[in-house]
This record gives C-alpha cells, structure tokens and sequence, in this order.
C-alpha cells in the first residue's frame, strides 16, 4: 500500500504549466478607485484642521486685543496652532500664515493695552 506524497512534499517545478499563487490576496480587499478618491479628499480635509484652527483663533485674539489687553493667550495659541499647521499641512499653508500673522497681531495690540493698563495703574513710570 503506497501513501501518495503530501503536496508541499511534492517539489514545485514538476514541468506542467500552473498559475503562481502570489498576488491574488491582494486584489482581494483592493478598494475601488472612485473610494480611493473619497478617502484621500476626506484625510486632505482632515489634515488641515490646525490651520484652520490657528486662523480663526487669531482673528478672534486679533479682534479682542483691540478693545481688551488680557486675550493674549488666544493669540499665542494661534500662532502655536499655525505653526503646527505650517508643519504637518501641505495645503494649509495660507491658513497657517492668517493665523500666525494674526496671532503677533494680536500680541503686539495685547502688549499695547498691557503697557497702557500699567502705567494707568502705576506700575511704569510715565515720561
């Protein structure tokens, strides 16, 4: 009684013609290029939250420091989040300079009210 050969016992190169079983898991769970698309407009999106972020918190900080002197952080945080957004965006790049160019406007209208609440109160000494 022969036992016939257990496959991987069998050496692959036998002469017949076969197909390689290589690449066919591949195209099994292989998206459809209009999904492709979809995903990277969705993560192009997604990417440039920090510029966004770092534009409209420095607007706000911008606007504020005009009438009040105490909105500072919002405009550190602005060009915190535009730096980031320089960084990590490629698209974002506009957003990112809105927020940190209204972030030093922000501080520098901050440090104006800053300087005039200190010298009202006493702390510098006037000229």
């Amino acid at each position: 009684m022969s036992v016939p050969p257990r496959e991987f016992d069998v050496p692959y190169d036998t002469g017949a013609l076969h197909g390689l079983p290589t690449g066919q898991l591949l195209a099994v769970g292989r998206p459809q290029p209009e999904q492709l698309e979809a995903d990277y407009e969705e993560e192009d999106e997604q990417r440039r939250v920090y510029s966004r972020v770092g534009a409209v918190i420095g607007t706000i900080g911008a606007v504020a420091s005009l009438f009040v002197g105490w909105m500072f952080p919002l405009s550190v945080a602005a060009i915190v989040f535009g730096v980031l957004g320089l960084r990590r965006e490629e698209h974002g790049r506009i957003l990112a300079f809105i927020g940190i160019g209204t972030g030093v406007a922000g501080l520098v209208f901050s440090g104006v009210w800053l300087g005039y609440y200190a010298i009202v109160f006493g702390a510098l000494p006037t000229a």
